[in-house]
């Protein structure tokens, strides 16, 4: 059993208090496994990180008797400089493991995860895909009351994605779950009951379904539509990036900074907000680190881009250093059949 007792979580932004958790009171029963919904921003991932201890409330408390892993997939908490096999022996000392079992686990995680030689390579060297399945090998060589889950099972290629399904449910005949999924069909098939997050606010559903009918009916009611300046309206994101033919991640970020999409030279906003012309992105035209992608993707060095297209397609091979390379010579990856420019000179070539 999980009791949430007059719990409290903001975090202060602009002088503002933004709220997680405001005065939840509730109780989630034992033996159950958890889907937890809710819209970007609102604290999902926040509640997990609560509840597997690695952040805290401001006020009120969270009790149970129960254990909880960390977040699998979540790379805080690993040590940067140490290696992979360093990091897994650093956690089963932790856990009073001694060194046989320190042995078996470090076996188990490094054939799980399939990091092969990185596996005796510095954390910092690892794509966010690989944190993931290392975080996940090492949460499921323990045992644990529940499994804090976030996102987890859309990491790696088909075949690993299989794998930890397989491997999740296994551990589910002696574990629970505490999950945060957008996949709707992958909730149903795991939980039982649901947890919807909004403005503060935690409402517990007895039915994994229930909790989703009232997400969806959220989502129906505060969803915006997106304008472009080519007079069409777009019902999500998704639509947007399908039209024009790139990654929903870039319309995003046009969005977020001030409407503008530097590669398709556009601008989009949110349907009742006030139109917009074309502007560039001031932070970063004097950034010579800064590049930009003919995937319309923005990013501040190129290993930011590395480790995006890295962790977005773990099947290719992708040195650390390849975008460095194709930008010092003609900026085309035949790899990621992606052109690579720095945003300073591209910037000059469309005298922008």
């Amino acid at each position: 059993m999980i009791r949430l007792i007059n719990a409290t979580k903001y975090y202060k932004t602009q002088g503002e208090k933004k709220y997680i958790l405001k005065d939840v009171s509730l109780t989630i029963p034992s033996g159950v496994n958890v889907g937890i919904v809710g819209k970007n921003g609102m604290g999902k991932s926040t509640f997990l990180k609560i509840l597997a201890g690695i952040d805290f409330t401001t006020s009120g408390h969270i009790v149970s008797n129960n254990s909880f892993s960390w977040v699998m997939g979540l790379a805080k908490g690993l040590q940067p400089a140490m290696t992979g096999r360093q990091n897994v022996k650093f956690i089963c000392r932790i856990y009073g493991k001694d060194e046989d079992e320190i042995r078996e686990v470090c076996n188990y995680v490094k054939e799980f995860s399939e990091l092969e030689d990185y596996f005796e390579m510095p954390i910092n060297l690892y794509s966010n895909g690989m944190k993931s399945r290392l975080t996940f090998g090492m949460s499921l060589a323990f045992d644990f009351d529940y499994l804090i889950i976030d996102e987890i099972l859309s990491v790696g290629d088909a075949g690993f994605k299989q794998k930890s399904r397989k491997a999740l449910e296994e551990k589910m005949l002696h574990s629970n779950i505490l999950m945060v999924s957008h996949s709707m069909d992958e909730l149903r098939e795991l939980c039982d009951v649901g947890l919807l997050i909004d403005k503060g606010q935690v409402t517990y559903y007895d039915h994994i379904e229930d909790a989703i009918q009232a997400y969806n009916k959220l989502n129906q009611l505060q969803a915006k539509k997106i304008c472009s300046n080519d007079d069409l309206v777009f019902a999500n994101i998704q639509e947007v990036a399908k039209h024009y033919k790139v990654r929903p991640k870039s319309i995003q970020q046009a969005l977020t900074k001030n409407g503008s999409h530097l590669w398709l030279k556009k601008v989009f906003w949110y349907e009742g907000s006030e139109k917009i012309e074309f502007k560039v992105w001031e932070k970063l035209r004097d950034d010579k680190e800064a590049i930009i992608a003919s995937d319309g993707l923005v990013f501040t060095s190129t290993k930011e881009a590395y480790y995006f297209y890295k962790n977005a397609f773990p099947n290719v091979n992708l040195d650390l250093h390849h975008i460095d390379e194709v930008i010092q010579r003609d900026g085309d990856s035949k790899l990621l059949n992606t052109k690579f420019q720095y945003i300073s000179e591209y910037y000059e070539k469309h005298k922008l």
